[in-house]
């Protein structure tokens, strides 16, 4: 008798919650769920952002290739309409191997590795001449 009476009162907090569109198991409607689902909307990488990623590439000295990647970053936030910082993979250039974005090799010899990032379906690959060229890309350098 008080296992039917559970049941029946689990079944109408079912049929009541489930009318408001939240699902019980979870706390939350069904929008929430669906939006923490959704995939992350793709970067746009515009003109601008093309041409200030060609500068990038073109950087002869640790200091214009900052000041380079800086200007590609601002330029793929203003593309975006938001900050963005595009994934990145790091591969040591002797060896191949993958190497994470905080790895402390990386940081300190950013010279031996060649950075990739994935922007609009497109991968963006350059070396970087020091750690200030990879800052804006992992967020170090964001106040």
């Amino acid at each position: 008798m008080i296992r039917f009476r559970l049941f029946a009162c689990a079944g109408l907090a079912v049929l009541f919650l489930g009318a408001w569109g939240s699902d019980p198991a979870l706390g939350q409607t069904q929008t929430q769920a669906q939006a923490q689902t959704a995939p992350a909307p793709a970067l746009v990488l515009n003109a601008s952002a093309e041409a200030a990623w060609a500068e990038v590439r073109a950087a002869l000295t640790p200091s214009q290739q900052a000041l380079a990647v800086r200007r590609f970053m601002a330029a793929l936030a203003n593309a975006n309409g938001r900050p963005v910082v595009p994934p990145m993979d790091a591969r040591e250039i002797a060896s191949g191997q993958a190497a994470a974005a905080d790895d402390p090799a990386l940081l300190q010899r950013p010279q031996a590795y060649e950075a990739t990032l994935s922007v609009g379906g497109r991968f963006l690959t350059f070396r970087p001449l020091s750690r200030a060229s990879l800052e804006p890309l992992t967020r170090r350098g964001a106040p």
